[in-house]
């Protein structure tokens, strides 16, 4: 009897605890969001260099043409916004107004910065929790011809984001675009081979696009860990297309005349923090 009312007792205390309900993947994407949000409050306070490496490939990844690489920096404008300047060309040709101030250096749109955002990839709303820390993008149909277009190319998205767990910040993104919802028209300017000039161009954004995003910690030189930045330490990017006669960036346009081949981007970036040397770590980053 006394064993009988022990075990029963066992039972009680057993369902009397409740589990701890694991977070779903849409709070998930809302702590993400917040990280974020923090994060940009720290912006002003750190600048960084980025090397862009371009190349050329077949649809099976063999190479065909390298493309200069080129090195830019982020300044700000006088109304406050960042841009990316360039300080270098890999094949030595002067940099575009070197020496004047940010919106002079950075007029004129760049077809190849991608509509498609995390603040908005973290806005999905078709998404799957994979693991504690790990959410899954799926492509939402429903949206894909959304008005706004950061919510069309976003729906367009198939990928994961994976989160600090420490911090929730997204520190991993990784997808494919399976749909059209980031193609469109745009315009560029173009700073070299004479005066400047405005030409449409298509957005290297098609269907088949891949992309991935590594973040690293950036920690504050002066010991004051709420300081410290999260920045994107490593790009890859792989646009494919069927036909193209050129290929634009940095407000500069390359002749290719190419047909079934992919433009594949690398991207490193430096951090600095104002006032003081501080490097990115490339731990995190894939070599």
């Amino acid at each position: 009897m006394t064993a009988g009312r022990l075990y029963a007792l066992a039972g009680l205390l057993a369902t009397a605890v409740p589990a701890i309900a694991q977070p779903s993947a849409a709070d998930l994407l809302e702590k993400a969001r917040a990280a974020l949000d923090r994060n940009h409050e720290q912006e002003p306070h750190w600048n960084w260099t980025t090397i862009q490496n371009h190349t050329l490939t077949d649809r099976a990844g063999h190479t065909l043409r390298r493309l200069p690489d080129v090195t830019v920096e982020s300044v700000i404008r006088q109304d406050g916004r960042r841009c990316n300047a360039v300080l270098s060309w890999g094949d030595g040709v002067a940099p575009y107004k070197l020496n004047e101030d940010a919106d002079v250096r950075c007029s004129g749109q760049d077809p190849v910065e991608p509509p498609l955002r995390v603040e908005s990839l973290l806005r999905s709303l078709k998404v799957k929790l994979v693991d504690s820390y790990t959410i899954a993008i799926r492509h939402d149909k429903a949206r894909v011809h959304d008005p706004r277009p950061e919510v069309r190319c976003t729906a367009s998205v198939e990928g994961t984001v994976r989160l600090d767990p420490a911090t929730f910040f997204p520190v991993h993104l990784e997808g494919t675009l399976v749909d059209t919802g980031c193609e469109g028209e745009t315009w560029a300017e173009l700073h070299y081979g004479g005066d400047p000039v405005k030409m449409m161009s298509h957005r290297g954004l098609l269907k088949g696009t891949s992309f991935r995003l590594e973040f690293a910690l950036q920690p504050d030189k002066y010991g004051h860990p709420a300081n410290s930045y999260w920045i994107s330490t490593g790009q890859h990017w792989n646009r494919p297309f069927t036909e193209a006669a050129g290929v634009v960036y940095n407000n500069r346009r390359f002749e290719v005349n190419l047909k079934n081949a992919s433009w594949v981007t690398d991207s490193r970036t430096t951090a600095q923090e104002f006032g003081v040397q501080s490097l990115t770590r490339f731990d995190t980053v894939p070599k």
